[in-house]
């Protein structure tokens, strides 16, 4: 860890491997060094060298549902959505000091990923907006998806606020 001071901006918290991106969209987040942005509207991911490992955000309009609500719905439609859907949660948490939802789950991947995908995803509203921000990692790998995940959130600051 670069800085261990809590109080510190962002940059200050970026674990070693990692590198602060400041996105053209506005925001922020810490991601692994080497990985690659591609923007596919309206979502925007920071990809691995060989995309074994993503990460995704999608800022877009406040739902009524909430971030939980949508989870929720998201999570019943994931046997629908995703081949092979299992060990799906929803966890109501917080994120910024604001109410937020935590989707976590499994599900057998696409052709292209060489077999199951687990995916964490967080959502929370903030200044107007829902942000979700997720991550998809072989399974075999989920234990550092999940540090690149968590790292990435930690990090992650909204267009318009202070970095």
């Amino acid at each position: 860890m670069k800085d261990a001071d809590p109080t510190a901006d962002p940059s200050a918290r970026i674990p070693d491997g990692y590198e602060l991106i400041k996105d053209p969209l506005g925001f922020s987040l810490a991601v692994p060094e080497g990985f690659a942005r591609e923007y596919k509207a309206p979502r925007v991911y920071y990809n691995s060298p060989g995309m074994e490992f993503r990460i995704g955000i999608h800022v877009q309009e406040q739902s009524a549902e909430g971030p939980l609500g949508l989870s929720r719905t998201a999570d019943a439609k994931g046997p629908r959505d995703y081949p092979g859907y299992r060990s799906g949660q929803v966890i109501e948490t917080e994120h910024n000091g604001r109410p937020a939802a935590l989707w976590a789950f499994i599900w057998n991947g696409s052709a292209d990923d060489g077999g199951s995908r687990q995916t964490y995803d967080l959502s929370w509203n903030e200044n107007g907006k829902m942000y979700d921000l997720w991550l998809s990692a072989p399974v075999g790998e989920k234990s550092v998806g999940k540090q690149h995940f968590d790292t990435a959130a930690a990090t992650f600051v909204r267009p318009g606020a202070a970095n």
